[in-house]
């Protein structure tokens, strides 16, 4: 009997111990985040992830607005109007309107809206030029802006009145807009 107890206290000894519920959880959580983060860090490094935020995909908006401005200031044949645009891209509006009596019109425009600036530049030709709130039409070209407008450009079409007594313009903007 004596040998049978030298055995199992010699293979007690040898045995690992078991872990306790407790430690044998803590492990596994540990585990697991240790392959979180190697796996977090391999996929931080993907192709999409190194070329950072240029790497966003384009949008491309179909956009129509409006904007009923009122005059600031002139300068020359240069008319200033600021107002308020309704539309796909909502937001303040300032109108560097040119017009020198002839025919041909054209516009800098800037929309100011909630995620970023957008610039365009329009030129047209008034319906009749000898009214005095003559209607005008031609194209639009948008050129940039910023916030998540910065890369914007596409083209359009550029429709409005403008009214000769009180300078005040309704300008009209349509077209694609890709940003």
């Amino acid at each position: 009997m004596q040998g049978l107890k030298e055995t199992r206290a010699s293979t007690a000894i040898c045995r690992p111990a078991r872990l306790s519920r407790r430690r044998h959880r803590r492990r596994l959580w540990l585990r697991r985040a240790v392959v979180s983060v190697v796996l977090g860090s391999l996929l931080a490094t993907t192709p999409t992830a190194l070329a950072g935020p240029a790497a966003r995909s384009a949008s491309t908006l179909s956009a129509k607005d409006e904007g009923h401005l009122h005059f600031i200031k002139a300068s020359g044949s240069l008319i200033i109007d600021e107002g308020s645009a309704s539309g796909t891209i909502p937001g303040r509006v300032r109108v560097h309107f040119t017009y020198d009596g002839a025919p041909t019109v054209s516009a800098e425009i800037t929309i100011y809206a909630h995620a970023g600036s957008i610039n365009a530049h329009g030129s047209g030709r008034l319906s009749s030029p000898t009214s005095t709130a003559p209607s005008f039409k031609g194209s639009l070209s948008i050129s940039g802006g910023s916030g998540r407008y910065a890369h914007a450009h596409g083209v359009g079409h550029l429709y409005g009145v403008f009214n000769r007594r009180s300078y005040a313009l309704i300008v009209q903007t349509e077209g694609t807009l890709r940003y």
